[in-house]
């Protein structure tokens, strides 16, 4: 999958099944196992990494052009795997303000919005670098999302360009306490492969050094 990966910008307009959203949500964004972390309760842990497993970030979604779903922003609950609908109706003309006027992000057939509870790292540990954590987290999961939708057949992609307060109107999260950190998507291959691509392959490194 890591040689596989690569970031789309092109897509087809046949609709995403609903049985591979499932699973690319419940892979990123449902737990493996649960912690027992005494004082600080039961924590739950995912495939991608979290300091001191808080699992700040949470999954919302615009889907647009997922089968079986109303068009919509929803929120995914982990725990009963189930879409939570957040505000009714999510058209092209609000995925491309949302995200800065990048029409292509509009061709795809969804977007995940990751949101932080800034809260959880403050209270774990009371230092600005739980800012920056929070962040690396984000990537982690992102990465996670790029190679389990490419391994299900989808073309993601991220980005970092949107408004955030459009964003969290739709999704009725006050953009404060609980705010957009990153913006994860996919829908179905619709380009060709890149011909300026050249595959490195996998390379040996020598037994002993040159002399």
């Amino acid at each position: 999958m890591l040689y596989r990966r690569r970031t789309h910008y092109a897509f087809a307009p046949d609709p995403v099944p609903l049985e591979t959203l499932a699973t690319l949500l419940a892979t990123v964004f449902g737990p493996t196992a649960f912690l027992d972390a005494g004082p600080h309760g039961t924590l739950a842990l995912r495939t991608s990494p979290s300091p001191g497993a808080l699992q700040e970030h949470s999954a919302y979604l615009a889907l647009y052009n997922v089968e079986d779903i109303e068009p919509g922003w929803y929120h995914y609950n982990p725990i009963q795997h189930s879409l939570e609908l957040r505000t009714e109706g999510c058209t092209r003309q609000t995925v491309t303000a949302a995200c800065a006027g990048q029409d292509w992000v509009a061709d795809a057939a969804f977007l995940v919005v990751l949101a932080a509870d800034l809260r959880a790292p403050m209270r774990h540990n009371p230092d600005p670098r739980s800012y920056r954590v929070t962040l690396l987290s984000a990537g982690h999961l992102g990465q996670t999302f790029a190679l389990t939708a490419t391994a299900l057949g989808l073309a993601p992609f991220q980005i970092a360009a949107d408004h955030d307060t459009a964003l969290a109107a739709h999704l009725r999260i006050d953009n404060l306490t609980r705010t957009p950190t990153h913006l994860l998507g996919a829908g179905l291959p619709g380009d060709r492969p890149d011909p300026r691509l050249i595959p490195a392959g996998l390379h040996a490194f020598p037994a002993d050094p040159p002399a």
